[in-house]
């Protein structure tokens, strides 16, 4: 599949509003022994929003930190948090929500478990498909578990999706300006190397903004194009 498993946050309300929260809670999450251990079904570690292999979109931009050993991002994640505010006499704490699935509820209890080690203390949060996203669509969440899959092979079936003007399914209401502008440039952009380099830019300054934390890749032989929010 051309899609992405993954967490959005409500990036317009606080304490969310710090991207250093973000990018802590995201740094902590060992997408590998998600994929290894909790599924094992073969599933890509997803560390950019675009997945590998779409159309004219060789590079998709990845988080800087991807390289990083585990044990030292979560020494970064917590440093990340104590400059934000939030330490031992004072824990981040918030709500983890996902629809009824026992895949996403076992993915949730293992995010959750290793948010416990940077201090961060979760609940977690269960409701039917539908409840679930439509309170997504509203707003109605502070973390929550997501799906997409492309309606068709191009970047921007994924991008689209943290642009202002997208609305609802721009679920934690992303907004940045320059992020704005690369995505409308890129629209009118004829020259497909122009318009993937335009549009990698902005996928890196989400990945560097983490207003979504990819959690893993689909891998399936079945390409059809379709929305995933079961």
């Amino acid at each position: 599949y051309m899609g992405c498993y993954y967490y959005p946050i409500t990036s317009a309300e606080p304490p969310f509003t710090d991207s250093k929260i973000r990018n802590a809670l995201s740094m902590a999450i060992n997408r590998k022994a998600i994929v290894d251990k909790v599924l094992k079904t073969g599933e890509l570690a997803a560390y950019s929003f675009v997945p590998p292999g779409v159309s004219h979109y060789d590079q998709p931009s990845e988080v800087t930190w991807k390289d990083m050993p585990y044990g030292e991002r979560i020494k970064k994640a917590k440093a990340l948090l104590k400059e934000a505010g939030f330490g031992p006499d004072n824990p981040l704490k918030f709500t983890l929500r996902y629809n009824t699935s026992e895949n996403h509820k076992r993915i949730a209890v293992a995010v959750v478990s290793m948010w416990k080690a940077i201090g961060v203390q979760a609940e977690l949060f269960n409701s039917e498909v539908k409840v679930h996203y439509a309170d997504l669509k509203q707003g109605d969440f502070q973390v929550a578990r997501a799906g997409w899959i492309a309606d068709y092979n191009d970047a921007q079936n994924f991008l689209y999706l943290l642009e202002t003007r997208t609305g609802a399914n721009n679920y934690g209401r992303y907004s940045n300006p320059e992020y704005d502008r690369l995505m409308l440039e890129a629209e009118v952009t004829s020259d497909l190397k122009k318009r993937a380099m335009l549009m990698q830019k902005a996928e890196r300054l989400a990945m560097d903004d983490q207003p979504v934390m990819p959690i893993y890749h689909y891998v399936s032989k079945n390409l059809v194009a379709k929305k995933v929010q079961g």
